[in-house]
């Protein structure tokens, strides 16, 4: 599969209302044009310098109160990976389908990915190797930009899930080559879509099996496309969105008790 970095296009403005420091701007190359390292656009959202600085807030990164837990041996480890791609250029992330024939998590929709093997040298081979099972992509490890911290699942919360994010270049359908036995179908949504407020809500519960989420939660939900996206795989969407894209995902999540 070829690797393609997404171009860069047009520069972007510092734009007083976003909050810039027109004295502190620190600028970057991409394919020869000068970028303000805060102007981040759809158009320079998959640039390296781009990568930098998510691994930078990925560092720093604090999971929400309501999603935190006590890592014990008795958690199961697993990862998914959160694929960025383009669609005949358009900056995308790529998901799927779980199939109707799988016991559990039937008919969702998900990132690929799945439990931890003991022959799997760390979470990140676990990402990979299971995206390479279910869908038929072999990701290099180069292409990894980073993870966040593990997210206890919604079942009973005795699976960590680590999101692992990487950047896979323009999608060609003929590399994908899925195991139906798993999965249904792939489909993708462009990242100014999901960004966009009018297809983003939430929905709100009463009551978690978490000790934590005993009081009620709110989860996020995307709308806009073919599929609606919820629950897990909602929750790291609105994790990555504001760090890969600052002052372009707005949409702020706020539970009532």
């Amino acid at each position: 599969m070829k690797m393609n970095r997404h171009v860069c296009r047009r520069i972007p403005l510092c734009l007083q209302n976003m909050g810039f420091n027109f004295r502190h701007c620190k600028l970057f190359h991409c394919n020869g044009v000068l970028f303000d390292q805060n102007a981040v656009t759809f158009e320079n959202i998959l640039c390296d310098e781009n990568k930098l600085r998510v691994l930078k807030a990925l560092q720093k990164y604090d999971l929400p109160s309501l999603r935190k837990v006590t890592v014990s041996g008795d958690h199961r480890k697993a990862a998914v990976l959160i694929p960025l791609c383009t669609v005949k250029g358009e900056p995308s992330i790529l998901f799927m389908v779980r199939s109707n024939k799988i016991p559990a998590h039937r008919g969702e929709v998900s990132f690929p990915g799945g439990m931890m093997d003991d022959t799997d040298h760390d979470l990140i081979t676990t990402a990979l190797r299971e995206t390479q099972e279910e869908i038929g992509l072999r990701i290099p490890r180069e292409a990894v930009w980073g993870s966040f911290q593990s997210l206890p699942s919604r079942v009973n919360g005795k699976t960590l899930v680590t999101p692992i994010i990487a950047s896979i270049g323009e999608l060609q359908n003929h590399n994908l080559h899925l195991n139906k036995t798993e999965v249904e179908q792939v489909f993708t949504r462009t990242i100014s879509s999901l960004c966009d407020r009018k297809n983003v809500g939430s929905t709100q519960f009463k009551r978690g099996k978490l000790p934590s989420l005993k009081s009620g939660y709110t989860l996020p939900v995307y709308l806009g496309g073919e599929h609606r996206i919820w629950g897990l795989t909602a929750i790291t969407l609105h994790m990555l969105l504001p760090i890969l894209a600052p002052g372009l995902y707005k949409f702020n999540l706020s539970h009532k008790n």
